[in-house]
């Protein structure tokens, strides 16, 4: 491709990347503020018994996650790749899978932890079961756990919803969600006085509005996404969690990691020290929201275009994600280590505890950007099919580079203990890099990719060039024909019934060969909403629409399948050929 051609192909993944990062930033600044909202208040009303609580059960958290952020992601990806694919049937059923794992799950989880609540306790190290660490830790578990579904499902809903098109509600049942879990907590902590009970109660029923919320997008006529009481296929759902839990998983480590952590900051510097550790958290969820949100923003459109087998919109994604964190996240970083001394006594450390607090969050800020990357490409790893690796990247960065720092630098003391931040995230990056650039190189021969600009261009080249391509790939006659009558008539379609013919209209085509034989022809237009396949023959059409319609008929029977949707701002195609 000519360099004009390139940036002109950056028009579409450039303009996809900014409609979906707004809103999912704005999701990731609202989840930010409903967990530090929690910890606030808390430690407001309560002091350091209260944040220690807040440690405690933070561990349960993770458990959480691995299963609701599991399935939540491996069924939105599966859901990406089948919609991108253009196998609508299917991405129908792998969400209407995946929903009633999710409910299934949170139900057996609530159960089981309500029926071993007390063992849950002694392992967390609440302490004497008369302590007020003690009754405050398992008042908040007990909601919880009874709170189980609405979280599962707010989850789920919210990364699904996002790859069908309707980013901003999703974004919005996040963001209120969210939104009204902080709320909630001041008026039932400082309002009410239910202490930490007020802080569960809050975070339940931000998840129930979330969820409300979410419902309303099955009320759209074009949604795709729908549940269909469905036979279980454990194929589809292993596999669908082996994606998700690639990432998710990682919580597992974090578990046995902040166990371990909360134990040894108690040996080391008391109840002071773990709130301390508490204040760091919370304010590495704010610091890395930005990478959340890039990460949340790289996973479905990767996962998308690795369907289409676009690996130059892959590449670009990534450019645009990686410029965005490295500035942000330094000047983020900056910031909250300028102000950390302010931030310490906000959430209600005070004396010794504030300058400790000070130290510590100015040294995690030195581990913001190298965290946002392995956040990033952990993310677009997770679309693209390598599990492995992302599963390798979670792992050493919660659970065994950083639990290895911490018991290193806890000999010295607990100031060096908070270098563990930095140091661990350092060398994730350095282990997994090797091994991400080391695997195979993608077949590109298989691939064919052609810019259509309708004001220059003419189809004839795009014609023939694809019939090239076929040919170096040894397609039969039939395969040839079919692929250029497809390409010819949905490319004409488009030009003379969506185009205003003004400039910078452009038409993005990807020809692939599959392994199973059959041609597969993705299509990207920027024009106004027009789907082709609606087209249909009749006496009130004049002699010209009534010859495009006929173009489009014979498409139809001459494809296996066809499929159009409108995605992320543009008309979207998918064609298969036998």
């Amino acid at each position: 491709m000519s360099n004009t051609t390139v940036l002109n192909s950056h028009a579409f993944t450039d303009r996809m990347f900014r409609r979906l990062f707004w809103p999912t930033l704005m999701s990731a600044i609202g989840w930010a503020l409903g967990d530090i909202a929690d910890a606030l208040f808390v430690g407001i009303r309560l002091g350091k018994v209260g944040l220690a609580t807040m440690s405690l059960v933070a561990p349960v958290y993770m458990i959480y996650n691995v299963l609701d952020v599991g399935i939540a992601v491996g069924a939105s990806v599966k859901y990406a790749h089948a919609l991108g694919k253009g196998d609508a049937k299917e991405g129908i059923n792998i969400f209407s899978q995946m929903t009633v794992v999710c409910v299934v799950t949170s139900i057996v989880i609530g159960l089981v932890g309500l029926l071993t609540m007390p063992y849950i306790l002694r392992f967390l190290g609440a302490g004497s079961p008369r302590g007020a660490l003690w009754s405050y830790t398992r008042q908040y578990l007990q909601i919880m756990f009874i709170g189980a579904p609405f979280t599962f499902l707010y989850f789920l809903l919210y990364y699904c919803i996002r790859c069908d098109d309707n980013e901003k509600l999703a974004s919005a049942g996040y963001t209120i969600g969210f939104l009204s879990d902080v709320v909630a907590s001041a008026v039932f902590i400082m309002g009410f006085k239910l202490d930490v009970r007020g802080v569960i109660y809050a975070t339940v029923l931000g998840k129930m509005v979330g969820v409300i919320i979410f419902l309303f997008h099955f009320t759209r006529k074009w949604t795709i996404l729908r549940f269909r009481f469905v036979k279980p296929e454990f194929k589809k759902i292993l596999a669908a969690l082996r994606t998700g839990m690639s990432s998710s998983f990682g919580y597992i480590g974090q578990f046995i990691t902040l166990i371990v952590v909360n134990n040894l900051l108690l040996r080391i510097g008391g109840s002071g020290t773990l709130a301390v550790f508490n204040v760091v958290q919370d304010v590495s969820y704010v610091s890395l929201a930005i990478y959340t949100a890039l990460g949340d923003t790289v996973q479905p459109l990767s996962a998308t275009f690795y369907a289409e087998h676009n690996r130059a919109a892959i590449k670009r994604i990534m450019q645009l994600g990686m410029v965005i964190g490295v500035v942000s996240g330094g000047v983020i970083a900056l910031l909250f280590a300028l102000f950390a001394p302010s931030i310490c006594e906000l959430f209600g450390l005070s004396g010794a505890a504030t300058s400790t607090g000070t130290f510590a969050v100015r040294l995690f800020c030195l581990s913001v950007i190298p965290a946002g990357l392995n956040i990033i490409w952990s993310s677009c790893f997770q679309a693209i099919k390598k599990e492995r690796i992302v599963f390798l990247i979670n792992q050493l960065r919660t659970f065994v580079c950083f639990l290895l720092f911490a018991l290193l630098f806890s000999v010295y003391g607990f100031r060096w203990f908070w270098l563990t931040f930095l140091c661990a995230e350092v060398m994730t990056l350095i282990i997994w890099a090797p091994f991400a650039y080391a695997k195979r190189q993608t077949d590109t021969s298989r691939v064919f990719t052609y810019l259509l600009d309708t004001n220059s261009a003419d189809i004839s080249d795009l014609l023939a060039k694809a019939e090239a391509f076929c040919e170096a790939n040894n397609a039969n006659m039939k395969q040839s024909y079919c692929v250029s009558l497809c390409v010819e008539e949905i490319c004409q379609a488009i030009i003379e019934n969506a185009f205003n013919q003004k400039g910078d209209e452009y038409i993005q085509l990807t020809l692939c060969f599959e392994k199973n034989g059959t041609v597969v022809i993705h299509l990207r237009d920027n024009a106004v909403s027009f789907n082709p396949f609606d087209m249909k023959t009749g006496k009130d059409y004049d002699d010209d629409e009534q010859l495009a319609s006929l173009g489009i008929q014979m498409v139809k029977s001459k494809s296996k399948q066809f499929f159009y949707r409108r995605y992320s701002g543009f008309n979207t195609l998918t064609v298969e050929v036998e």
